[in-house]
């Protein structure tokens, strides 16, 4: 988990938004290898534990270890092509901010680190060769994503992390004209205006419900 990225994360529990404050027992550069983060409001502890950090509920986490084997990492060409896809999509032809992409996408998340400099991608819920390093942090979570808003540039989510709660705080995570990338089954939400469509997913733009309403009543 790189040490910058520490300051987009935000503590899952309802109440006022705070930073979030990291404790490094191990660290290797300005990766924290093992360590932990806490809500100084709720004293809620998110530990790290090679290099991931684990926003799950306690009983949650557990129970995916046992019944979660070790993944296979999917064939290299199909990675390069998934990677490609992302980048373009979320328009990541500029250095600089932080990328999220959660489920399948993440698996894809050090080849989309390499084909962008000076980007950084947080991994969520990824197969369990993609590890924390070389542009990526990996983070697990439950069904929101534990960032805070105005974080990230874009975001995309496979088909298990297309659910309302996650859609939502995802929406909320993304800057101004940040771009969204869902599968096309799931409802665009409020403040993304659709930009493309494929048989597979679809890509939004964030835009404040102000701007859209400008948009729907233009003047003259």
């Amino acid at each position: 988990m790189f040490i910058e990225v520490v300051d987009a994360f935000r503590c899952t529990r309802p109440h006022e938004l705070t930073w979030l404050v990291a404790q490094a027992d191990r660290l290797e550069d300005r990766d924290i290898i093992t360590g932990a983060l806490g809500c100084p409001i709720c004293g809620a502890r998110y530990p790290i534990a090679a290099g991931v950090a684990d926003f799950r509920a306690a009983a949650a986490a557990a129970a995916a270890a046992r019944r979660s084997p070790p993944s296979p990492a999917p064939p290299a060409p199909d990675l390069a092509e998934r990677a490609l896809r992302v980048a373009a999509l979320l328009g990541l032809t500029e250095s600089g901010g932080l990328v999220v992409l959660a489920g399948a996408w993440a698996d894809a998340a050090h080849e989309v680190a390499a084909l962008v400099d000076g980007i950084h991608v947080l991994a969520i819920d990824p197969a369990s060769h993609v590890s924390s390093g070389f542009g990526v942090s990996v983070a697990r979570a439950d069904d929101t994503l534990p960032l805070r808003p105005d974080a990230v540039r874009g975001v995309a989510l496979d088909a298990a992390h297309a659910t309302a709660p996650f859609v939502e705080t995802s929406v909320a995570a993304l800057r101004p004209t940040g771009r969204l990338l869902a599968p096309a089954a799931a409802p665009v939400p409020p403040g993304i205006v659709e930009r493309a469509r494929d048989a597979s997913d679809w890509l939004g733009e964030k835009h404040e419900l102000t701007t859209l309403a400008r948009a729907a009543h233009p003047s003259g």
